[in-house]
């Protein structure tokens, strides 16, 4: 995956500290994965589908637990 910081924002983490930039690296991925799954389309088809079947067994929503 290609990295989207600027040019000028890679070579300020190289002047880190060896510890402050693995901590940088760390936060990087750590955001990479948090978009990769807020985006991720199977993800939203399958929250949607486990939403309308909630709302079809009454559970959880306002169609009254029955």
């Amino acid at each position: 995956m290609r990295d989207h910081r600027s040019a000028a924002e890679v070579i300020r983490e190289w002047r880190l500290p060896r510890a402050e930039r693995k901590a940088a690296a760390a936060e990087h991925r750590a955001e990479r994965e948090l978009r990769r799954e807020r985006d991720n389309q199977e993800t939203a088809a399958r929250r949607a589908a486990a939403v309308e079947a909630e709302s079809r067994r009454g559970v959880g929503g306002w169609g009254g637990g029955g």
